[in-house]
């Protein structure tokens, strides 16, 4: 079967001392996906071509376009657009919202929110390190150029899966499937290879998502949108050590300091 994440380039490998020659490389493919909601564009982004539907329900969901899944109608995919309908009377303005490295989110800087995530969940710090190898990518492994994300539960058991060469992308891909497949979000663990930003944060607080932990740095404003919405972040985490940024209460740690 096609990998439609993959595609071979041929490319001219110059070794320091002894020449070169010509190789063969695998590399992540994007393309260029327009979002529509009720008919209008509100965005345009870059993302891998597979779990768009799921990518088009968590979207609506992680960006706050709807605060519950009876507000979506429907979730179609027609080419390069994604078109999404939810019920509401409100204008949905023409915000064109063009996703980078540095894109924080449609509405992070448009309007005030006030989420605070309320969950009991503790976790002993084994279940952060288990989890771990849940981010484990062959795309990555083989092209160098995409991000994962993973959902499990709270004793570490992987519920979800995706990948994309976007790390925004892969919190609404895994959002929107968990919606689809009734899984709720209340006492997961959302694990990620990106960056947090702000707009990562906000993704999992407006979902009641309580624990965020990524093998990668934070963000200034990813840091104080986890202080503000109380979701324990964990950064920097490999098989040797994690850092918990915030919410440390949610951790059970071999010493506390």
């Amino acid at each position: 079967m096609e990998n439609v994440l993959i595609k071979n380039f041929s490319s001219k490998k110059v070794n320091r001392d002894d020449g070169t020659e010509i190789s063969c490389d695998p590399v992540a493919v994007e393309r260029s996906y327009n979002l529509l909601i009720n008919g209008t564009r509100i965005a345009s982004l870059m993302a891998s071509p597979s779990d768009l539907r799921e990518m088009g329900y968590g979207y609506l969901l992680a960006e706050g376009f709807v605060k519950e899944e009876d507000q979506i109608i429907e979730v179609k995919v027609r080419g390069d657009e994604i078109h999404l309908f939810i019920e509401g009377s409100e204008k949905i303005e023409n915000l064109l919202e063009l996703r980078s490295s540095a894109c924080i989110g449609a509405y992070w800087d448009q309007q005030e929110e006030k989420i605070s995530v309320e969950s009991d969940l503790t976790v002993d710090q084994s279940t952060i390190f288990r989890a771990l190898h849940h981010l484990k990518s062959q795309t990555y492994d083989k092209t160098s150029g995409s991000h994962s994300a993973s959902l499990v539960d709270e004793d570490g058991t992987l519920l979800l899966k995706t990948e994309d060469i976007g790390r925004h992308n892969t919190y609404d891909k895994i959002i929107g499937r968990a919606l689809i497949e009734g899984i709720g979000l209340s006492r997961k663990i959302l694990l990620s290879t990106g960056r947090q930003s702000a707009g990562m944060i906000m993704k999992a607080a407006r979902n009641g998502i309580p624990i965020v932990v990524t093998k990668a740095a934070p963000l200034s404003s990813g840091v104080k949108a986890a202080r503000e919405t109380d979701i324990t972040l964990i950064c920097f985490a490999d098989d040797k050590k994690i850092k918990i940024f915030t919410g440390t209460e949610r951790i059970k740690t071999k010493k506390n300091c």
